[in-house]
């Protein structure tokens, strides 16, 4: 439907709600049926000059969770989509480590990746869902995402280090198994950007790569570069996952 003439407050409502609902799983044509009969709701209100706790009564936060439960979880949507995020992180990972190295994984690692991309994407989801629930300034946000860098980076670093004290066979390829992982790495980005008729694909590994080449040409120590570089890639990952949301959402309408 086309969008309604609403005040500031009530856009800011729906927007929020539809990332709210999409971060806990939720079907995107149930939110859509829900957000489109809200805004007719608000527009109805505010035409008596009625305010949006009217509608939604005065806590923005347990009205999102109520409609939430009342909702299905989409099974089948994230069981296509996580693997693909996670093949897609992976992917990113791969051609960066490539960039600057070559592949060489042990089997801990292997394993890893995949485990840890999960629980990113459980703190990510849950990040989202409590931002769009409360009225947080910018700063607040970043802060907030700020705090998902850090396990994120915690996290990879402790993968990195782990194989020190597991032992696992490694995996190593030479300059053609390089070139070859490299390309199909490509590839699959390109493929899925395709797909999902959008550039976060894309853009991703350029946070992973870009932020460490400029760090390494700074003075920095070798551990002050990788946690300076690992902080920029996830703050910029967090604020545009967050920018791609709130637009997709914005633009669904």
């Amino acid at each position: 439907m086309n969008q309604l003439p609403l005040s500031k407050k009530s856009q800011t409502f729906i927007e929020n709600l539809r990332i709210y609902l999409f971060s806990c799983g939720k079907k995107t044509n149930e939110i859509d049926e829900i957000t489109d009969e809200l805004e007719v709701h608000l527009y109805e209100a505010e035409k008596e000059n009625k305010s949006v706790e009217h509608i939604i009564g005065s806590s923005p936060k347990e009205y999102m969770e109520q409609i939430s439960g009342e909702m299905s979880f989409d099974v089948r949507g994230w069981a296509k989509y996580v693997p693909i995020i996670i093949l897609g992180a992976f992917s990113g990972i791969v051609l960066k480590d490539i960039v600057f190295g070559g592949f060489q994984y042990s089997l801990v690692e292997l394993i890893g990746y995949p485990l840890v991309c999960i629980i990113l994407i459980l703190a990510y989801m849950g990040t989202f869902r409590h931002i769009a629930s409360h009225t947080f300034s910018k700063s607040k946000e970043f802060f907030f995402f700020g705090l998902v860098s850090f396990l994120s980076m915690a996290m990879f670093l402790g993968l990195m280090f782990l194989p020190n004290y597991i032992e696992s066979p490694i995996i190593m390829l030479g300059y053609y198994g390089n070139l070859i992982v490299a390309s199909m790495a490509i590839s699959f980005l390109i493929g899925i950007s395709i797909w999902s008729k959008t550039i976060v694909s894309i853009v991703l590994p350029i946070f992973y790569i870009v932020p460490e080449y400029l760090v390494a040409l700074t003075d920095l120590s070798a551990e002050n570069q990788l946690l300076s570089s690992s902080l920029i890639m996830y703050a910029l990952i967090g604020a545009y996952l967050l920018f791609e949301l709130k637009r997709t959402s914005t633009s669904a309408k």
